[in-house]
């Protein structure tokens, strides 16, 4: 089997990420260099890779993509949180299928992300 070792993601703001994923999101800045940023989040390694343009976030959920999805305790407080420290989310309030509660926000980069709270 498999083990997820790093997620790897391109941006094209290094700095904008830099503070994105260290202030707002609370990642830990392990590394940088003069292409990428390197975090340190429990579960696995994250690294920014700098990229040229940003990603387009038109039909996110209607065309192919990988999205990072963040479980948390509370959807509801972590969206007010989060919307509270600037994120822009896709939905104006968290959304619902068969397994969790979910809201996608985005980063400076355009890249979408979900924080998403378990149905037990």
């Amino acid at each position: 089997m498999m083990k997820l070792g790093m997620m790897l993601l391109f941006v094209s703001d290094l700095e904008g990420s830099k503070r994105f994923y260290c202030d707002i999101l609370g990642f830990r800045l392990e590394a940088e260099a003069e292409n990428r940023l390197e975090f340190k989040h429990p579960g696995c390694r994250f690294v920014a890779f700098k990229c040229e343009r940003k990603a387009e976030v038109e039909n996110y959920s209607q065309v192919p993509r990988s999205v990072f999805a963040f479980e948390v305790a509370s959807v509801d407080q972590s969206f007010n949180d989060l919307r509270s420290r600037g994120i822009s989310f896709l939905h104006s309030e968290p959304a619902e299928n068969a397994f969790c509660r979910y809201a996608a926000f985005r980063d400076p980069s355009g890249n979408v992300h979900e924080i998403y709270e378990p149905k037990i």
